[in-house]
């Protein structure tokens, strides 16, 4: 069995696709986006079909790793059909751009892209998001109109967009909800690590634009789903719960700065509630679930989230309440 060759260039860029999608080292994703590495102009037969087989793969097995293996109310990823995962040229466009600049650097040509993205692209672009998470590509990824747009990314990104600065919360539409399927324990670990940094942001300001953010992502979210598909919301569930788990008190949520504006610090301290507001949504939905009856539609699928969400229970609901009012008390 012979190898493919491709040149240097392509090599480059099928690196980055694999580091991406998970099947490649850190260390070269690290290396690649912080450096300038010349990118191939166009791709030839063979690294273009390594390429949308690296893609085809590559997604595919992180929707099945990123959550789509657990046994949900509805079963596992693969107990449903999939839709087929498309990709375009936009993909190398955002991979060539990606090599071409050193994403390091504070200001780096702006990236393009042709025409709306796929949601399998959606899934691309939010595992590269979180795959450069906490390096020193992040902000300027984070920082990209062509990235921030996609409702994919703002439900798995949406405290570190809003970070970066202001941004208009974008449709996600029942086409997206089998994507989100798969990367249901990814955002669970995004959120959670949301919630984890909130602490750190001493300024009011940027604390008050992540809670929005979030509180805006979170409502859009949910009102799409319909109640067929409401443990599509668990991960709101696993963030909260493993919060809790080692957290108890708002003090452990918000550490503001005591000489930034009184108004500002109350401000901030409500909109740092923005997920524990979902859990209280989330808590009347878990009350819907249990009141419905056998012979009602929707039985099984409301008891299975019954059960499903019993580890966060009446301890976590509660807790999600004074968490709030807390919050929503004037700080000291």
């Amino acid at each position: 069995m012979s190898l493919a060759k491709v040149t240097h260039a392509e090599a480059n860029l099928l690196t980055l696709a694999r580091c991406v999608v998970g099947s490649g080292p850190g260390s070269e994703l690290t290396r690649l986006l912080l450096m300038s590495v010349a990118p191939p102009a166009k791709l030839g037969p063979t690294s273009a079909a390594l390429l949308e087989d690296t893609l085809a793969r590559g997604v595919g097995f992180a929707l099945l790793k990123e959550g789509g293996w657990t046994n949900e109310v509805d079963g596992r990823l693969w107990s449903h059909a999939l839709p087929p995962l498309r990709f375009t040229a936009n993909v190398v466009r955002l991979l060539q751009w990606a090599l071409r600049l050193p994403l390091a650097e504070p200001e780096v040509a702006t990236l393009q892209l042709q025409g709306p993205l796929t949601p399998a692209e959606e899934v691309f672009a939010a595992l590269l998001l979180e795959r450069a998470r906490s390096s020193a590509a992040e902000h300027t990824l984070m920082a990209q109109p062509e990235l921030r747009g996609l409702p994919l990314v703002q439900l798995m990104h949406a405290s570190s967009l809003a970070r970066v600065g202001p941004f208009r919360v974008a449709a996600l539409t029942k086409e997206h909800l089998p994507y989100v399927r798969g990367l249901l324990d990814l955002c669970g670990d995004t959120w959670l690590a949301a919630e984890n940094l909130k602490a750190q942001l001493a300024q009011p300001k940027v604390l008050i634009a992540v809670g929005r953010a979030q509180a805006a992502v979170a409502s859009a979210f949910l009102d799409v789903i319909d109640p067929q598909h409401r443990h599509l919301a668990r991960f709101f569930i696993d963030a909260a719960s493993a919060w809790l788990a080692t957290h108890t008190a708002s003090s452990e949520l918000v550490s503001l700065d005591p000489e930034a504006p009184l108004r500002e610090r109350g401000e901030a301290r409500i909109q740092a509630a923005a997920l524990w507001r979902v859990i209280q949504r989330l808590e009347q939905w878990d009350q819907q679930h249990r009141n419905t009856r056998f012979i009602d539609d929707g039985y099984d699928i409301a008891q299975g989230l019954v059960r499903d969400w019993e580890r966060l229970g009446p301890a976590g609901f509660g807790a999600a309440h004074r968490l709030v009012a807390e919050l929503e008390a004037l700080p000291s």
